[in-house]
């Protein structure tokens, strides 16, 4: 992003007219050594083709694409004209901000810009402002004082506080992070009484000296009683002026309305927001997501307003995925203030006669772009999921519109594959129970009774798995059975009077909640597993939950699926899996992948329109679903899957040969394990050994940590399966992030990922390390053993680890353990010379590198179709720690889900990975595809897409001699 500094700006200057501004900025530009001569001509260009004025006499005036070359160095130089320059159109600029940028980095200095743009009282303080720190405090979207303040971040959901004096002492921090209450405040905010506004909602208002006002809201996890009502929601406000006069104008009109309760409803900050901010608006409506890599900016704002303007329908634009209220559709500045990108849900309301044209040309307008490029395979998916509904009008209401034949929709693929069958729609589970029961003693055993059962129940299956992924999901379910705060919440509702079936869904549901809130969408993610965990307990409760199972071939249809729905599944009848909402990296879609279900995730709400029987394919490789297809495209997909299925067959019979190319280059091929009980699989399933053992899930499965012969036992018995000619890498227990243990605790952090994770935390917790290298040793007794350390990030921790280990092993002469680490953040990579002199080998995790080198959560619903392995700049990074790998003579090997797409072997291959580790049904296909080419084969493969400039470039590539290959889906 581009960044600014007080000498970036110019307070007062003078210009006759908007050229002679220009010149002047293009003049500082090209002064600082920004840009070279010529780039005043593609300002002035530009401005020809679109104006660059904002609105509140501000612009941002810049180049042309054809200029770009011209720029030397990324920058920007802020102008204020205190007597105005005429920029057309009656438009008067009396800031301009001028941008050299060679791609499209003035889109972001735009997004922050909206905050100012929509506040004419901020852009006049901008305009007039005495100094040029406040300038660039203003332009960067930094606290400035005299804003009223009210966002996400000032709301507490399902707070602890059990009393009125700790909820206000928590609104208080809130209203003091803001800078929006001063010491003295904070007494008058506890001794001044609360207005009780009705239906659970409690208001306290201060008035204040502080810099800014803002508001805090608080809602207890359990109502507390305050002078005989019920305190659901507590909202404190702090001002020194009128700007909280909109708030609670917006409380009146919902007490008025009796709707006062929404707030305490809510299960997300952003609703609360919203319900505070956005006025109640009737009409039509069009709920659309943005299809633009770059958003809502000027470009595609004005055309939307031309549009607007067209119709005499009033109509208002809302970013559902913000919380800011409503703007007009036809105010280019209002619509640039809603600040949506990519994926971001827009609410058009229309009221008037032409209010349903008016939807219906905006809805197409969105999907095709309004002017900006429509980012690949999400145009369909935004004109899917466009739908009409009516507001406070049931004649004009419209449904969902079904989807018909020949109708295509695209979705994220959650596990590979084609499939052609009848569609068939799973409603949600529903169960129907009392509110309250009684007696109390009655429901808590009733409650243990159905906990308990479910135990059994998963304890059963976690020792009748042999499938890792399975395993691993079923342990977590099991720790999310026994959480103590769930039970907890559960028995106090049955104590105040609930059933156990009420109090239990009340408290699974509230910590489901919380999760969703979650910035880190990856963890986000796992409150299906929440809820997952909670019906089960629901079903042994009420006896109800199960459905009638189809008993033909078909594809299963639904909002989204739960891990224990995935592996009930009877997979000679489920060909495949669609899901309207749910992510890429959720336990289903791993689950998915381990069992060979195709599964097709994100598809949107229109893909449960589709009527019982109707013919599908689904293609999860296009990421695509296809209505009643026609006979050409059933012939292609046939086809498709023939060919899959003869290759995975060929693949299957050769399991058992080495994975040698052409020209005699042996690679390891390895299984990636939970557990000593996947073993005998994993062998019959043609691996080498085990190139990741995920320790942590041995510690997972007990409610303590294991001692130290309960560790020993399981490690000892993965040695004895794997025999003498098979090698075993452990890596160290690898918890945090969303994998916490009840017996190491962490301090909750914004970002676990970027937190207190996997060595970090055995850092501080050093002789529980040093325990599990005591087991370690003990059950190698003197065979080969690799231990691998996770998440190093410098050479220190690598260090610490080293004396760790080195103070344990003196108690065991004779022993043979090679030490590694994973590389799987880019300081790693970048260092790997340094590492590479005192370990004796690398394992990149290709899974965690990426994320971490493309700042890409890889469960983002839209960014994760970038978070690809196979990115240039990742395979980069892995090409960096091979060669330093190889000066220093040690080997590398890969055990990220790379090393399991065949396209990504044979590059990982030619990069020089001695060894590749993946899930157990990969590994055929994974052998017979690096067994048909030679290593100069590889090493081409590897130099091109080193040469490559994106993920699509990559897979795009031929393997130039094994072209015979062609039968082999890369994508």
């Amino acid at each position: 992003m581009l960044k600014l500094t007080p000498e970036d700006i110019t307070l007062s200057a003078q210009a006759a007219g908007k050229v002679e501004a220009i010149s002047l900025i293009a003049d500082q530009l090209q002064a600082d050594g920004m840009v070279e001569a010529g780039y005043r001509e593609g300002m002035l260009a530009r401005e020809q083709q679109t104006s660059t004025y904002l609105g509140n006499g501000i612009a941002i005036p810049h180049g042309t694409t054809d200029t770009r070359e011209l720029v030397r160095e990324t920058g920007l130089k802020v102008v204020r004209f205190p007597a105005g320059v005429e920029w057309g159109a009656g438009q008067t600029v009396y800031t301009a901000i001028g941008i050299a940028a060679r791609s499209d980095e003035h889109l972001s200095i735009l997004r922050q810009l909206t905050h100012v743009i929509a506040d004419e009282q901020l852009a006049q303080r901008l305009h007039s402002c005495s100094g040029a720190e406040e300038v660039r405090a203003i332009l960067s979207g930094e606290a400035v004082s005299g804003a009223f303040l009210l966002g996400a971040d000032q709301v507490r959901m399902h707070s602890v506080a059990t009393s009125y004096s700790e909820l206000v002492a928590l609104a208080g921090a809130i209203l003091w992070n803001k800078q929006a209450i001063i010491q003295q405040d904070l007494i008058s905010l506890y001794a001044t009484p609360p207005q009780y506004l009705g239906e659970g909602v409690w208001l306290v208002a201060v008035a204040s000296q502080a810099d800014n006002g803002a508001a805090a809201v608080v809602q207890p996890a359990q109502p507390v009683s305050l002078y005989g009502n019920s305190l659901d929601v507590l909202i404190a406000i702090s001002t020194h002026n009128d700007q909280h006069l909109p708030l609670l104008e917006r409380l009146t009109e919902l007490k008025l309305e009796g709707r006062l309760k929404v707030l305490a409803e809510s299960r997300r900050a952003l609703d609360v927001v919203r319900h505070l901010l956005v006025q109640k608006l009737d009409g039509q409506q069009l709920i659309c997501p943005l299809p633009m890599s770059h958003g809502l900016h000027a470009r595609p704002a004005a055309n939307l307003a031309r549009i607007a303007k067209g119709f005499e329908a009033e109509i208002w634009v809302e970013n559902l995925d913000s919380d800011s209220p409503a703007v007009s559709a036809r105010s280019v500045t209002k619509l640039i203030s809603l600040g949506a990108q990519l994926g971001h849900r827009l609410q058009i309301t229309a009221e008037g006669d032409d209010a349903a044209a008016a939807l219906a040309t905006i809805g197409e307008a969105i999907s095709a772009g309004l002017g900006d490029p429509v980012v690949r395979g999400f145009q369909q998916q935004a004109a899917s999921e466009a739908l009409v509904v009516a507001l406070e009008s049931e004649s004009v209401s419209a449904p969902v519109v079904r989807l018909q034949a020949g109708d295509a929709i695209s979705g994220l693929t959650g596990a590979p594959g084609v499939a052609i069958a009848p569609a068939y729609v799973m409603s949600e589970p529903k169960f129907e129970f009392a509110h309250q029961a009684g007696p109390a003693s009655v429901e808590l055993a009733r409650l243990q009774t159905a906990v308990a059962a479910v135990g059994e129940q998963l304890n059963k299956r976690l020792e009748s798995t042999a499938n890792t992924e399975l395993a691993q999901i079923i342990a977590m379910h099991l720790e999310l059975l026994l959480d103590p705060e769930m039970q907890q919440e559960a028995e106090q509702h049955v104590r105040r009077g609930d059933s156990a079936e009420w109090g239990w869904q009340q408290s699974f549901e509230a910590l489901a909640s919380v999760q969703e809130q979650s910035k880190e969408l990856l963890l986000a993610e796992r409150a299906i597993d929440i809820r997952d965990v909670g019906n089960r307990v629901l079903a042994q409760l009420t006896g109800q939950g199960g459905s009638d199972a189809i008993q033909t071939e078909h594809v299963l249809v639904c909002q989204e699926i739960a891990p224990s729905e995935i592996s009930d599944l009877d997979l000679s009848k489920v060909r495949a899996v669609v899901t309207a909402a749910g992510g890429v990296t959720s336990h289903a879609a791993i689950l998915a992948r381990t069992l060979g279900i195709p599964l097709l995730v994100g598809c949107g709400p229109q893909v449960l329109t589709l009527e019982p029987g109707t013919p599908v394919i689904v293609d999860c490789e296009a990421r695509t679903l296809k209505v009643a297809p026609d006979q050409a495209a059933l012939d292609q997909a046939r086809t498709t899957m023939a060919r899959e299925k003869e290759l995975a067959e060929q693949a299957y019979a050769s399991r058992f040969e080495p994975a040698v190319t052409t020209d005699g280059h042996h690679i390891e091929v390895m299984a990636n394990l939970t557990a000593a009980k996947s073993v005998d699989k994993a062998i019959d399933h043609g691996c080498e050994g085990v190139g990741l053992f995920r320790s942590e899930f041995i510690y997972m499965d007990y409610p303590q940590e294991p001692t130290l012969e309960e560790q020993r036992a399981e490690y000892a018995r993965v040695l004895d399966a794997l025999g003498a000619d098979r090698p075993l890498i452990v890596r160290t227990l690898d918890v945090g992030g969303d994998k916490p243990l009840p017996y190491m605790p962490i301090d909750k952090e914004e970002n676990p990922f970027l937190g207190v994770r996997g060595i970090r935390l055995s850092l501080r917790y050093p002789e529980t390390l040093k325990r599990q290298l005591h087991a370690l040793l003990t059950a190698a007794n003197g065979r080969l053993l690799r231990i691998m350390f996770p998440m190093v990030t410098d050479i220190h921790e690598w260090r610490a680890l080293r004396a760790m280990f080195d103070e344990v092993v003196v108690d065991y002469p004779g022993s043979n353990i090679e030490l590694g680490i994973m590389i799987e953040v880019p300081s790693a990579a970048l260092m790997a010379d340094i590492f590479a002199k005192e370990v004796n080998f690398f394992s990149i995790g290709t899974n965690d590198l990426t994320q971490y080198a493309l700042a890409i959560d890889r469960g983002h619903p839209e960014l994760s179709r970038q978070a690809d392995s196979i990115n240039p700049a990742v395979l980069r990074l892995i090409d960096m720690t091979v060669r330093a790998a190889d000066r220093h003579g040690i080997w590398v090997g890969v055990c990220g889900e790379l090393a399991s797409d065949p396209h990504g072997a044979a590059i990982l291959t030619g990069l020089g990975v001695k060894e590749l580790s993946m899930s157990m049904r990969a590994i055929p296909r994974v052998k017979a595809h690096l067994r048909q080419l030679s290593m100069q084969a590889a090493r081409d493969l590897a130099e091109r897409a080193l040469a490559a400039d994106s993920s699509e470039a990559v897979r795009a590539l031929p393997l130039l001699e094994t072209d015979k290959l062609a039968g082999v889906r890369h994508g």
